[in-house]
């Protein structure tokens, strides 16, 4: 299973390094990582926010892969 992260800042001033650290302290090893651009207004609803839709919209490889027949159970 993917290790899914969203990361967001609410202003263009702040940066995501607190959360990158603690992804980090967390052990969490290669994330699929959504970040959102710093610009990205905090006043938007989180679903008009483009990498939070991106990640709604996310399928791992191996959830695509079963699906499709490829996987560890496929045909």
């Amino acid at each position: 299973m993917a290790n899914l992260v969203y990361k967001r800042v609410s202003t263009d001033q702040q940066s995501t390094a607190r959360q990158n650290l603690v992804l980090d302290e967390a052990g969490i090893e290669a994330p699929v990582v959504f970040e959102e651009d710093p610009g990205t207004s905090s006043r938007l609803h989180p679903l008009q926010r483009p990498k939070f839709r991106e990640l709604q919209g996310f399928e791992s490889p191996a959830h695509h892969d079963s699906r499709c027949g490829g996987g560890p159970y496929g045909a």
